[in-house]
């Protein structure tokens, strides 16, 4: 009997561990070959910028890397690269850091064809603060984080753009500004990456519709992970895949920069409707 009723408590515990997980969460405790990682990092950091031109819009520099061969009557996605605070300035180069340049490598290139823009801001994308209801910092979009915005709707007024498959990625402030700018257009974007950033709470709506990825290490002292965590219990939607990783600082886990991890999951979402029609259903 004491055994039974020892099997049954055991059961009940992990029903209510389970239970208690957020909808789409995984906690990664495997980290991949350090090696291996920081070779392909330093590979990266050394690319050749030049497949990315460099032009501007109104305030804010930009690059654009367009696909190899583009077909004739044949539209692509865009992928928009949100930097971090390192990157902030006018040198319109700091800003191609691992997360733009890992779509130049030959092989993503090859089967991810997209028009990849990295836009840099002159000063901060995303600007934090206290949230006195959840006790955390919450983030606010920058004034230049509209103009980025409206540098995408003229890009796809000029440029083969598929407007079903625009996707927005970031680290850390990068990061941030995925957030805020789903929540600023939210008919804009089929899919995001935040990695490592700040949450906005002011879009909810927004964010349950848009198909979104967090990753954030839970040994984090920058932008602590507790910040995002609250926002993934928050949201709990099928929309929404979250990672948190094990033991990981302030950095970009390497699977997202060593696999196709990254373009496949973006590429496998397609905005068929509107967000104001989802929001009525």
């Amino acid at each position: 009997m004491k055994k039974l009723l020892f099997l049954c408590l055991c059961g009940l515990s992990s029903w209510m561990a389970n239970a208690q997980k957020p909808t789409g969460y995984s906690l990664i405790r495997t980290m991949p070959d350090k090696g291996k990682a920081d070779s392909i990092k330093n590979v990266l950091r050394e690319m050749d910028p030049r497949p990315f031109e460099a032009l501007s819009f109104r305030t804010v520099c930009y690059r654009l890397m367009k696909p190899q061969s583009l077909q004739k009557h044949k539209r692509y996605p865009l992928v928009l690269v949100l930097h971090g605070s390192g990157a902030v300035g006018t040198d319109n180069n700091s800003q191609l850091g691992l997360l733009a340049k890992l779509w130049a490598q030959p092989r993503i290139r090859r089967n991810y064809p997209a028009f990849v823009v990295a836009p840099q801001f002159p000063e901060r994308s995303s600007n934090y603060v206290m949230d006195s209801s959840r006790h955390t910092l919450v983030s606010e979009p920058g004034p230049n984080t509209n103009t980025v915005l409206a540098l995408v709707d003229s890009l796809k007024k000029v440029l083969p753009v598929d407007g079903r498959r625009i996707y927005v990625i970031g680290f850390s402030m990068g990061a941030s500004s995925v957030i805020n700018s789903i929540g600023l257009r939210p008919d804009l974007f089929a899919a995001g990456v935040a990695i490592s950033g700040v949450p906005d709470f002011d879009h909810l709506p927004a964010l349950e519709a848009t198909p979104l990825w967090v990753v954030h290490g839970n040994a984090d002292t920058e932008n602590p992970y507790r910040t995002d965590s609250i926002l993934i219990r928050t949201l709990q939607g099928r929309q929404l895949r979250a990672w948190e990783i094990d033991q990981l600082q302030h950095e970009i886990y390497s699977e997202l920069y060593t696999t196709d991890l990254l373009p496949e999951w973006l590429f496998s979402h397609t905005r068929w409707f509107t967000w104001q029609s989802s929001m009525q259903e």
